[in-house]
């Protein structure tokens, strides 16, 4: 019986050690890139992130500090450690024909999470209009994936992403989207 006993705590302790996760942190920089100049500019922000939450900000298409919206150009990685997102600003790299409408609605938004969660935008034709989906994404991960996706399907109607911000002050991910009949 104590064998067993033994055997059972030595697997209990197995299976615990196994499930705790050291959280690594890695670097990550905001550089401001000139495209005129073909030279970075300056550091907007540097801060240290999990892996999750590294990808999920290389993913997007812009994001938003400090009330100052950066559209993103490209990412880079020194030594598997250095991280850098190059940024310049909104308005010198706004996508055609809803840029407008994403600064105008990316800038005015004001709720705020305690983690990351998603807010989608819906396009209805002339701006971006909160769009309610019942959403249970509540790991950086998730919202990493769904960055990947150029369209989701909610209760039968799809939606095409348009664009993405992340708004590192409210802790959101916004999904600019119109809904498509494919």
């Amino acid at each position: 019986m104590r064998l067993i006993r033994l055997c059972v705590l030595k697997r209990l302790t197995y299976e615990l050690a196994e499930r705790e996760e050291t959280a690594i942190y890695y670097s990550l920089t905001y550089r401001s890139w000139s495209e005129d100049k073909q030279a970075e500019t300056g550091v907007l922000e540097q801060t240290s992130v999990t892996r999750d939450e590294l990808f999920m900000r290389k993913l997007v298409d812009a994001t938003l500090m400090k009330n100052k919206l950066w559209a993103h150009l490209s990412n880079e990685c020194q030594d598997r450690r250095e991280h850098a997102i190059y940024v310049t600003a909104y308005d010198q790299q706004m996508p055609e024909g809803h840029g407008a409408a994403i600064a105008d609605a990316a800038l005015g938004m004001c709720k705020m999470s305690s983690m990351y969660s998603p807010e989608y935008m819906l396009w209805n034709g002339r701006s971006f209009e909160e769009l309610e989906l019942m959403e249970s994404a509540g790991y950086t991960m998730e919202l990493a994936e769904q960055l990947l996706d150029h369209y989701m399907v909610r209760a039968g109607r799809t939606y095409e992403i348009l664009y993405s911000v992340l708004d590192t002050d409210r802790k959101k991910v916004l999904f600019f989207v119109k809904e498509v009949d494919l």
